[in-house]
Parts: structure tokens; sequence; C-alpha cells
């Protein structure tokens, strides 16, 4: 019988981790590690994800002890050394996880492993280190939302005096780096505990000033109080100076879209919606618009044909076939009552 291949039984087991099926993901990679000589490289790799595994289902005597045989015959294996760390974390042992975070962010660098080991460095009373990781890591992997969220946790915990901390041009020695600064801005006036109005009067001051004006993050920032404050169209016409300023910006678009529909332009949303799916066929918001808009502006057949270019470029996206059955459907039952 031939093997199965053990890149296979990872994927599953990572679907399965996904799901919450600890246990189904165990028993994938038990089964797999069955299939391979003890120490060949395809069995460390499979026992680093059943470290992983087990490590989730708080197994941590168990996950260590794996991952300290794979370290033994792989000294560099990634997957292994963020088990040890992230043990050492959930224990309370912040200098130990640090020590193996580190290592095993300089093996395979990826934002996770980034944000872990800030969190690791924090807990260890190294909140500089922390933000100086997590500032370089947002260079390398700029707009990851998890690298955000982490920033952003340490920044808002700088204290800030008064409002007047938000004018002066040395507010921030790093204004060159927009997402860093940004926020930064976003921290402190979460602290002032500004309603939505006299924030954006703030960040309006600030905006003005040399390279600030191009800075798409601040101009995203400006909209989200906009939408606040209850002044939609404002809000648009910021989250459009932002997608202007930074075209790749998917957070951008999806604002934009999103603002538009909520002021009734469907027909110029409808673009956007469709450029958002075809970076993230995943987000559940935009499948239900593009389903309710496509009947609503008679373009069925136009998202018929958008949805099968859709499946060609992800076929693994089973819940797409599902969209273009109801879109069917829901243009039919739409047609029965003309």
């Amino acid at each position: 019988m031939q093997k199965r291949d053990h890149k296979d039984a990872i994927d599953q087991s990572w679907q399965l981790r996904r799901k919450k099926r600890l246990r189904d993901a165990e028993l994938v990679l038990l089964e797999a590690m069955a299939e391979y000589p003890a120490g060949s490289y395809e069995h460390r790799l499979l026992s680093a994800n059943l470290a992983d595994v087990l490590l989730r289902q708080g197994n941590f005597s168990e996950a260590r002890k794996i991952a300290f045989e794979v370290l033994q015959k792989e000294p560099s294996q990634a997957i292994a050394l963020t088990v040890l760390g992230e043990a050492a974390l959930e224990q309370k042992e912040t200098a130990e996880a640090v020590e193996n975070l580190n290592q095993a962010y300089a093996c395979a660098p990826n934002p996770y492993r980034a944000g872990r080991l800030a969190r690791a460095l924090e807990l260890d009373g190294q909140q500089d280190k922390a933000k100086a990781l997590l500032y370089a890591a947002l260079q390398k992997y700029p707009g990851d939302n998890y690298l955000i969220r982490q920033y952003s946790h340490l920044t808002e915990k700088a204290p800030v005096k008064d409002k007047e901390d938000l004018l002066p041009a040395e507010l921030c020695p790093d204004e060159e780096a927009f997402l860093p600064y940004a926020e930064r801005i976003k921290a402190q006036l979460k602290h002032l505990h500004l309603d939505p109005i006299e924030a954006v009067c703030q960040l309006q001051k600030i905006i003005k000033v040399g390279k600030r004006k191009e800075n798409p993050h601040l101009h995203l920032l400006a909209g989200d109080l906009l939408r606040k404050a209850g002044k939609e169209s404002d809000a648009a016409q910021a989250y459009y100076k932002a997608r202007e300023l930074d075209p790749e910006n998917l957070l951008a678009l999806s604002q934009l879209t999103y603002s538009c529909r909520r002021l009734g332009r469907k027909d110029e949303a409808w673009p956007l919606l469709k450029l958002l799916l075809e970076h993230r066929p995943g987000d559940q918001t935009a499948k239900a618009a593009l389903l309710k808009d496509a009947v609503e502006l008679g373009k069925a057949d136009e998202a018929a044909v958008f949805l099968k270019e859709l499946i060609y470029k992800y076929p693994y996206r089973k819940e797409l076939y599902g969209l273009l059955r109801r879109l069917k459907l829901s243009a039919s039952a739409g047609q029965e009552k003309l």
C-alpha cells in the first residue's frame, strides 16, 4: 500500500485544528506517523505538529515531551520550538518562553511567531524590545491585523498627559513609518476619551502637517471616527482618500465598499465589492452583499460569471459553489415576481 503523503496529513490536521476538532487532528497525525520510520524527517515534522495539537488540548507535559524529542534530532525545528515557547508562556515561565520563541522566529519568521515573541517579551518586562520587534515585523508584514493589534495594545499603555500631546511634531519619532504612527495616534485619541466629533477635529489638525497628509492609515482612522459620528458621507471621502494613497490596502477597500452601500450608492459599490472578494473570497459579509446586490441591481448574470471565475481561482473554497447556487435561486425567484 502506498504511503500517505505527510504533507496531506498535516494539511488535513490544520483544517481540523481550525475547526477545534483537536482529537480528530491528533488521530490523523498519529496514523500518518505510523507510516514513517521514527527519526525520519517526515516523522519529526508530523511529531512537531502532534505536539502543537496536544498543546492546544492543554496537555502541556506530553506536548513538551514530544517537542523535546523532535529538537534532539533537529534543533532548529520551528514548530517544536514554538510549542515549547507557548507552553512556557501558558505556565508563566516568561524567560524560557522568550528564549524558545526567539529561536523559533529566527528559524522560520512569520507574523504569528513575531506576535507571540512580542507577548513573551512584554510579560517578561521587556516592553521596549517587544515594541521594537513589532515595529520591525510590521515593516516586513504590513497590514497584518494580528501584529497591528499587538502593536496597538502596547502603544495604548503609553501615558498621554493631555490633548496638547497630540499636536507637536515630535509626538512620534517614527512619523514616516505610516502604520505605527497611525496606531500611536489612535491609541492616544482613545486614551483621551474624546467624543467622535472632537476626536476628528484633533485628527484633522494632525493630518494637515507635512507627510501626514500622505498617511493612508490616518485617513482610515478619520473615516472610522466620522462613521461613529454619524457622518457616513464624510467617512466615505476619507476612505476614498486612504485607498487613493494605498490602492493595495484591503481595509480601505472594504470600508469604502460598505460606506457606498450604506449611502445607497450600490452601483458605485458593485465593482469594489467584486474586487474585495477577489482578494478575500472567504469574507462572509462581502459574499452576502454580493448575493443581495446582484439581484437588486439586475446583475445576476454578471455575478454568476464572476463567481465562476472566483471558483476557478479558488477551487478549494467549497462555499463559493453554494453561493453560486443560491444566486441562481435568488435570481429565479426575482424573475418569478416580475
